[in-house]
């Protein structure tokens, strides 16, 4: 089981360290050497030819799993954590203009679908 847990941890810190490089390939100005986070939907997008739109979610969700991956791990299940943790994410990436305002508003409100039931309980109390 030890040994399990040590391939676990290995491969995470794989993983991370990819992610971690991942905005400084893509976000580097080719004539001033400098990185430049803002625009790194843009360049994702030109770099893979995909659509801005898309692009942009792909640098959201790189950032999301450099942060939420360790804090799921080792937070040993605690959703509050990861909960919170994502939403400071998403205020984030809609005050740089990486995602839209209506986002989080969609993601609140499966969040409240999600605790619903839980919220029934606590008020039937």
């Amino acid at each position: 089981m030890k040994g399990l847990r040590r391939i676990g941890f290995i491969l995470l810190a794989t993983i991370v360290m990819i992610l971690i490089s991942a905005p400084h390939v893509y976000a580097q100005n080719e004539e001033e050497g400098e990185v430049n986070l803002l625009e790194l939907p843009n360049r994702l997008s030109e770099m893979l030819g995909i659509p801005l739109s898309a692009g942009k979610l792909l640098a959201c969700t790189i950032f999301t799993a450099m942060f939420l991956l360790p804090i799921a791990i080792f937070s040993k299940g605690n959703m509050l954590l990861s909960a919170i943790v994502g939403l400071v994410l998403l205020g984030f990436f809609i005050t740089i203009g990486w995602l839209d305002f209506w986002f989080i508003l969609v993601i609140c409100l499966l969040i409240a679908g999600l605790w619903s039931g839980k919220i029934k309980e606590w008020v039937s109390r």
